[in-house]
């Protein structure tokens, strides 16, 4: 049995309290914006868009910066930025406000989620991919307190968004001191990148960002990887952004919204580790295109499901399965591959560019899927964004294996 050591314990707790804040931001925003504060949808566009065209900016200077200060500080600053976020969403009364939450969520995101792969890369690098599947199991825990106490305070309680942003920053602020002290440093002395100001090596980052990722890039071990996450960010961001938003104008109310996600994950949750251990046991392409393809096709399903009645919503909560266990297995397979082929040297660079892409694939889909959504409705935004990736990867995949046959073959001659 695979052992669960103490860091990837405390990195567990970490990840609890920082999915338990993302997933009432993410499930509810674009709900708060388009129906509380009745927001036109070019400014949700821009809105959306920028929490990643932000994290474009800040993923890579970030994931060096935990080489040169370490990784605990960059994931308590993500989960400062965090409440941060939520006490500006639960002051809003306009559009502004949220823009502010947005920025905080951004820097966030770039700090917590590209360091944290980084930190379970340092103390488990040839079993990272069942130790993501504990991590990821972890974060459905948080992702389940986060979608228990909206569905009762919407459904039951009748509270109001801003009070719901409210009362988690709340929490957050309680369990964010003891994540203070018990998250440990993993990145030792030996590894880590000298220099003489740490503020000017930051500044400096940002101006070599872009040969930094070039340099990442161009490693023939990690191009592939980079390529699959961008296409699998932007599919990703287009079910994160617009389904909850579909079940609701489908019918089901808000509570509902979050029961579906917590039903989806109660199943998934048990399975996460075994999920990880897929990318430990099984070739990369072969992991990430079936899953890709699982992903795009249950969104395509989605878009079919009758509008609300009790077969609808447990169907939903059936392709939410699907969903999450494709993502989830694709996401760890990412994560994974770019720990297994980066040297500790430069795994918190890596993790960054990794990050970099995940960004640019949800920038992209909010600034492709924004117009469509104006110009033929919400259903169009699936399955424009479901079949171009579809393509895409059944594309790669053939291509792929043209390579395969044609290298077997001049192996054979």
């Amino acid at each position: 049995m695979m052992k669960f050591n103490r860091p990837i314990w405390k990195a567990g707790f970490a990840t609890v309290i920082t999915t338990f804040q993302l997933v009432i931001l993410e499930n509810y925003i674009i709900i708060f914006l388009k129906e509380d504060l009745l927001t036109a949808i070019i400014t949700i566009t821009i809105i959306i868009s920028l929490r990643n065209l932000l994290q474009l900016f800040l993923r890579v200077p970030l994931g060096e910066l935990s080489q040169i200060i370490g990784r605990k500080p960059l994931l308590v600053s993500g989960h400062i930025c965090f409440i941060l976020s939520l006490m500006a969403a639960a002051f809003a009364d306009n559009w502004i406000w949220v823009l502010i939450s947005t920025v905080f969520m951004a820097i966030g995101m770039s700090a917590f989620w590209g360091n944290l792969f980084a930190f379970i890369g340092d103390v488990a690098t040839e079993s990272s991919g069942g130790n993501l599947g504990r991590i990821f199991q972890m974060a459905d825990v948080g992702s389940i307190f986060g979608l228990i106490l909206a569905s009762f305070l919407l459904k039951e309680l009748l509270w109001g968004l801003k009070e719901l942003f409210g009362i988690v920053a709340i929490i957050a602020i309680i369990s964010g001191i003891v994540n203070i002290i018990i998250l440990p440093e993993t990145l030792d002395e030996e590894h880590r990148k000298r220099v003489p100001s740490i503020p000017k090596a930051l500044i400096a980052s940002f101006f070599t960002m872009l040969s930094s990722l070039i340099d990442m890039t161009r490693r023939k071990n990690l191009t592939r990887v980079f390529f699959f996450q961008y296409i699998l960010s932007f599919i990703e961001f287009t079910a994160t952004t617009f389904l909850p938003l579909l079940i609701v104008e489908k019918g089901f109310s808000r509570g509902d919204v979050s029961e579906i996600g917590m039903w989806a994950i109660l199943v998934i949750v048990w399975f996460k580790p075994y999920l990880g251990r897929l990318t430990d046991r099984f070739n990369f392409n072969i992991v990430i295109t079936l899953t890709t393809t699982i992903y795009c096709l249950g969104l395509l399903v989605c878009t079919t499901v009758p509008d609300n009645s009790v077969q609808s919503y447990w169907l939903f909560v059936l392709l939410f399965i699907i969903l999450n266990a494709s993502l989830i297995t694709a996401y760890m397979a990412e994560s994974s591959q770019t720990s297994k082929a980066a040297s500790v040297s430069f795994r918190g660079t890596a993790q960054g560019a990794l990050g970099f892409y995940v960004s640019l694939g949800r920038a992209t889909s909010t600034v492709v899927l924004g117009p469509i959504w104006e110009l033929i409705g919400l259903i169009g935004v699936f399955c424009f964004a479901a079949i171009l990736v579809l393509i895409i990867v059944i594309s790669l995949w053939i291509i792929g294996e043209k390579r395969n046959n044609h290298h077997n073959q001049n192996l054979s001659s």
